[in-house]
């Protein structure tokens, strides 16, 4: 990790392109006048697939949820460098990269400090698939050795304490049985237990429901003991 600061601006990147980043990186007025803006993620929030010389990458712009969403849209208390949204969540997919766990790879990160708040924005390498689960359990149904590959992909995760915060049918991508998970924004590596764990899993299972409009005890009871067959072994 290459962390440059000018003022009150921090550009955290992989250490490859500290002679290349830009601050217009981070707009995607920048990359729509060079042609180079692709189009909208199928994620949610403000993030957009853009074609730069090293690849594709998707740009997201961090964005408040809930009920402060109404009142500041963009902008986080300033507490340090280090406990800015888009450096924690660099630094995790870094650690992600190191072991060897399917997961984007940061490219680029921006925050601005602005008296007491600041805003931020993750550039990182897009991720080719053809489907979320969310999608694919709107439209049809996943074959039982998919749902275990899920649950083993999951197991993997939590074996190095990677918890992901927002585990939830929409960040998991399909692509045959290419597995990735994305958005590890508010996620973290700590200690392994069974009660984060669980509770991670507990989560996953309320989105999938909710996708689904079915209930993982009666028709998706297969699905589901597939997935947890998976993650046990």
């Amino acid at each position: 990790m290459h962390i440059n600061r000018k003022n009150n601006r921090w550009i955290i990147c992989d250490p490859a392109l500290k002679d290349e980043v830009e601050d217009q990186w981070f707009t995607q007025k920048y990359w729509m006048n060079q042609g180079r803006l692709l189009g909208a993620s199928s994620g949610r929030g403000a993030a957009w697939i853009i074609k730069s010389e090293w690849g594709k990458w998707i740009l997201r712009h961090y964005f408040r949820g809930g009920l402060y969403a109404k009142l500041n849209q963009d902008q986080y208390l300033w507490t340090g460098i280090k406990h800015t949204r888009a450096y924690r969540e660099f630094q995790l997919l870094a650690e992600i990269q190191a072991l060897g766990l399917p997961s984007p790879q940061p490219m680029a990160a921006r925050v601005v400090k602005k008296g007491l708040f600041y805003r931020n924005d993750l550039i990182m390498s897009y991720i080719p698939h053809k489907h979320t689960l969310a999608q694919i359990l709107a439209d049809d149904d996943l074959p039982l050795d998919q749902w275990q590959h899920i649950g083993q992909l999951i197991a993997q995760y939590h074996q190095q304490g990677i918890y992901h915060s927002d585990l939830n049918a929409h960040n998991i991508l399909m692509d045959g049985e290419k597995i990735h998970l994305i958005d590890f924004d508010k996620g973290m590596q700590k200690s392994p237990h069974s009660s984060w764990q669980q509770s991670n899993l507990q989560r996953l299972q309320r989105s999938i429901e909710k996708v689904s409009g079915q209930s993982s005890e009666k028709a998706l009871s297969a699905a589901w003991q597939a997935l947890l067959k998976g993650y046990q072994t």
